[in-house]
C-alpha cells in the first residue's frame, strides 16, 4: 500500500472499495484490468512486465512465505508466484482480506488447507514457530506500517511493525534455513525526512546484518504505486465522485509512481539478484507532478474537478522524493530497470545497529513517541554517516563484474 501524503483526503483515509461505481456513468474503474488501462495511461509508458528468465528458474516450484500477503504489493506477488506454480504461503494479521484473496486465487473460501497463515509479524515466538513448520525456502516481506502522516503521529508503532517486525521475520527465516530473503522497501527510505522513511531505512540494515549466515539477503525501493489500497488513486476517486475539492499539499509536489504488476515484476527480477543485503531501486520514470495526476485521472473517469486547494508540506513531507540519498553509491546492474546501492556496514556497525535497535525497541514498548522519534532520527543520520564514509572509499564490486556506476 503506497502512502497518500501528497494530498489531503477530506473524507477520511480513502480505503474504499477498490470497485467504486464511476459516478454518472455506471462504469465501474476499479478493476484490475481497467486499474491496469489508466496506470498505463496515467504513467503514459508500458506498465506490463513480465519477470526475466533467471528470476522464473529461481522462483518456480519453491516454498515462498509473503508476509503482508493481503496488502496491494503483498497479494499481487502471491497471484504471479501462484503463477509459477510455487507453494506460495499468505501471512498477514487482516483475516477478512487473507479470506478474500484465498477465495480468488482457490475459488473456495474453506480454508482447508495449511496455506493462510493468520499472524502478526510483531510477534517473534510464533513466527519462529510457523517458519520452522513451513521451511519457507523464500522469504518475501511486505509487511508493513507505509501511512506518512498515521506514523508521524504514532511513532512507536513504526517500530513495533517495521524495525521489530522486521527483525522478527529475519531472524525466523535465518532459524528455518531459509535460502533467500527479500525486504519491500520504500523511496522514503532514501534520505529520510519522516518516520516512516527512518524506520524502513533502519529496516533495510536489520537485512544488511544478516548478510552472511547462509541466506542470501536483500531490500527492494520505489516509490507508490497507483490503485493500491488508501494510495492517491482512492483518495482522487472519492474526492470526484462525491464532487468534492482536491487538497493537494503544493503545486509543485511531485512523486514516483508505478503500476502494481509492473513494481512486483521488477521485485521478483531484484530477488533473484539478493546476495549481501544490497538494496535494490526500480526505475519507475520521471517523478509526475501531483496536479498532473489529478488532471489526468479527471479526465480518463470523465469528472471534472470542482476546485483545488494546497494545504502545504505536513511533517516528514518532502516536496520531491529521491531514490538514492548522495551519500548513497547508485550501481547499475544487468537488468535495464534495476539499479543497486551496495551493504555499506561493517560488523561494528551491526553492533551499534542491534544497541539502537534494543533503546528503539524499549521506548516503543512504552509508547514513549517522543523518545521513539528522537531515536529514529539520531539512527537514520548515524547510518547516513556509514553510507556517507562507505561512499568515499572504494566499493567492493568484484562478485559482480556487470556492476558500473550509474551516471
Amino acid at each position: 500500500m503506497a502512502t497518500t501524503e501528497s494530498t489531503t483526503n477530506q473524507l477520511g483515509n480513502g480505503n474504499g472499495a477498490q470497485d467504486c461505481a464511476h459516478a454518472g456513468h455506471g462504469r465501474r474503474y476499479g478493476d484490475a484490468a481497467d486499474m491496469a488501462r489508466i496506470s498505463c495511461e496515467l504513467l503514459a509508458r508500458d506498465t506490463s512486465f513480465e519477470i526475466g528468465d533467471e528470476a522464473h528458474r529461481m522462483l518456480r516450484g519453491r516454498r515462498v512465505v509473503v508476509t503482508g500477503a493481503a496488502g496491494s504489493i503483498g497479494s499481487e506477488i502471491v497471484r504471479q508466484l501462484t503463477h509459477l506454480d510455487a507453494t506460495v504461503f499468505l501471512l498477514d494479521v487482516d483475516e477478512s482480506r487473507l479470506h478474500g484473496l484465498k477465495l480468488e486465487l482457490s475459488g473456495s473460501g474453506l480454508l482447508d488447507d495449511d496455506s493462510v497463515v493468520l499472524a502478526d509479524i510483531r510477534d517473534g515466538r510464533r513466527l519462529q514457530r510457523l517458519f520452522r513448520d513451513l521451511r519457507p525456502e523464500l522469504v518475501f516481506h511486505a509487511a508493513a506500517h507505509k501511512h506518512l502522516q498515521l506514523l508521524e503521529k504514532y511513532p512507536a508503532e513504526s517500530v513495533k511493525t517495521n524495525v521489530v517486525g522486521t527483525k522478527n521475520v529475519v531472524d525466523a527465516a535465518l532459524a528455518a534455513g531459509a535460502e533467500r530473503f527479500v525486504l519491500i522497501s520504500t523511496d522514503k527510505a532514501a534520505d529520510p525526512s519522516s518516520v516512516l522513511g527512518a524506520s524502513k531505512l533502519f529496516a533495510e540494515r536489520i537485512v544488511q546484518s544478516a548478510a552472511g549466515r547462509g541466506m542470501r539477503v536483500a531490500s527492494v525501493r520505489f516509490g507508490n504505486v497507483l490503485g493500491s489500497r488508501g494510495s492517491l488513486l482512492d483518495t482522487l476517486r472519492w474526492q470526484l465522485t462525491n464532487g468534492l475539492p482536491i487538497t493537494v499539499t503544493d503545486p509543485d509536489v511531485s512523486r514516483f509512481f508505478m503500476s502494481i504488476p509492473e513494481a512486483v515484476s521488477l521485485v521478483l527480477d531484484a530477488s533473484a539478484m539478493a546476495c549481501d543485503g544490497e538494496t535494490y531501486v526500480l526505475d519507475m520514470g520521471e517523478a509526475i507532478r501531483i496536479v498532473d495526476i489529478v488532471a489526468r485521472f479527471a479526465e480518463l473517469t470523465g469528472h471534472s474537478v470542482s476546485g483545488m486547494s494546497f494545504s502545504g508540506l505536513r511533517r516528514g513531507e518532502k516536496l520531491h522524493e529521491v531514490l538514492a540519498a548522495d551519500d548513497e553509491q547508485q550501481l547499475s546492474t544487468a537488468h535495464p530497470r534495476i539499479s543497486v546501492i551496495p551493504a555499506v556496514q561493517t560488523e561494528i556497525e551491526a553492533a551499534a545497529l542491534t544497541g539502537m535497535l534494543m533503546q528503539l525497541d524499549e521506548a516503543a514498548r512504552d509508547d514513549r513517541d517522543d523518545v521513539v522519534r528522537e531515536l529514529l532520527s539520531c539512527s537514520a543520520e548515524a547510518m547516513t554517516e556509514t553510507a556517507s564514509e562507505a561512499t568515499a572509499g572504494t566499493v567492493e564490486t568484484e562478485q559482480r563484474p556487470e556492476l558500473a556506476a550509474v551516471g
